[in-house]
Formats: C-alpha cells, structure tokens, sequence
C-alpha cells in the first residue's frame, strides 16, 4: 500500500483517515437516509433552516465520498476534498448549535461542549491529519537508499 507516491507519511495516518471519514460518512449517510428517504424530516426547531441543512448535507456527503475514495487512490486532492469537507461540516455545525443555543439554559455549558466536541471529533483529526502529509525530498539522487517508512 505504501509506494513512493503515498500521500501520508505512514500507515497508522491512513488507518486513522480512513476510519475518520468512513465514520463521518456513516453518520451523514444515516442523517440524509432518515430525514430524505424515509420522511422523518427536522424537527420543528429547524425549520428555518431546512433549506441550508438540505444543501450542506448533499454537498457534505459526496465531498467525504470523494475524500474517502482518493485516500486509495493515494490522490493529493485528498487533502483539499478534505478540508473542504471540514469548511462545511463546521458551518453545518454551527447552525445546529445557533438553534440550540436560543433554547438551552446554561449557554456557556453548551458553548463549551459544542467547542470542545467540535475540536475534538472535528478540527482536531484533520489537523493531524494535515500535519501527517508526506512531502517526498526535493532531490531524489541525493536520497537513495534511505527511504523508512
């Protein structure tokens, strides 16, 4: 699997993205299969923005799909799928936590878990993930034999 045109610098990395967005591509698969296909909708407090939702969650889902089949394809785009799919997913984030927040009656408890969960679950992984991006060595010739994985 790892071959000189690998994307991430070792194989723990790969296991941890795939399993990162193959989980995060359940979890919206599942969201847009109850509320689409089975009719369950939002519930009333979001109403307002059903629209928005509807667009993230289609835009979200194939971004994570493309993320997930260019991890073995070993495609740099990867990353920028990725990041992308991060942009919307913390947008989607916020607007769940904006109607939340109008209803919960601790504000800042809630506003300490939505930032603590999001970092962790969220931003978090693909920062490492990110930051295990393999750069291969300007000068091939001079690296010869010393390639570790």
């Amino acid at each position: 699997m790892l071959h000189d045109e690998r994307i991430l610098k070792n194989k723990f990395t790969y296991f941890f993205t795939i399993i990162f967005v193959l989980c995060w591509m359940i979890f919206f698969a599942y969201n847009m299969f109850n509320i689409f296909l089975r009719g369950y909708g939002l519930r009333e407090e979001y109403n307002a923005y059903k629209i928005p939702i509807s667009i993230l969650y289609f835009l979200i889902l194939p971004l994570l799909t493309i993320t997930f089949v260019s991890i073995f394809k070993e495609s740099r785009k990867m990353f920028h799928y990725l990041n992308i799919s991060l942009f919307l997913m913390i947008i989607f984030h916020a607007i769940i936590f904006y109607v939340k927040y109008q209803r919960t009656t601790n504000p800042a408890t809630y506003l300490f878990l939505y930032l603590f969960s999001n970092i962790l679950f969220v931003v978090g992984p693909v920062v490492l993930i990110n930051y295990f991006k393999y750069h291969p060595a300007k000068n091939e010739i001079e690296n010869i034999g010393k390639h570790e994985d």
